[in-house]
């Protein structure tokens, strides 16, 4: 499978809730060595947004959201709910959906990632 075979698709939860699409995916440089220069990469979790509206412009990611007070109000506004599914959380893909095997509630926000702490 490719990257751009998970970009944009449908996610849902293990109660058929839907959690939204997919934004992005988290890569991990851990995975065997390839032809002896650099390890793989892994999916390591996934970005998943409620809304399409500035959904790649990386504001829901970053440590901090900087710029005007306004800016920065309406930015988190919109990224609220933008959560963090990890690669273990994933069931399976049902068509065009993925399935995850959690609830959406026991996802944490995206914003988690960048705090050092745990879902």
């Amino acid at each position: 499978m490719r990257m751009s075979d998970l970009i944009a698709r449908p996610v849902v939860d293990s109660a058929g809730e839907v959690v939204g699409q997919v934004a992005d995916v988290r890569l991990v440089q851990d995975g065997p060595m390839l032809r002896q220069v650099q390890h793989a990469f892994r999916v390591a979790g996934l970005i998943v947004v409620t809304r399409h509206t500035g959904r790649l412009f990386g504001y829901e990611r970053g440590p901090a959201v900087k710029g005007p007070w306004l800016v920065r109000k309406v930015l988190r506004a919109l990224h609220r709910n933008t959560r963090y599914v990890t690669w273990e959380q994933v069931g399976g893909i049902d068509g065009q959906d993925i399935v995850l095997r959690v609830t959406k509630d026991r996802l944490p926000a995206v914003s988690w990632l960048y705090r050092g702490g745990g879902p």
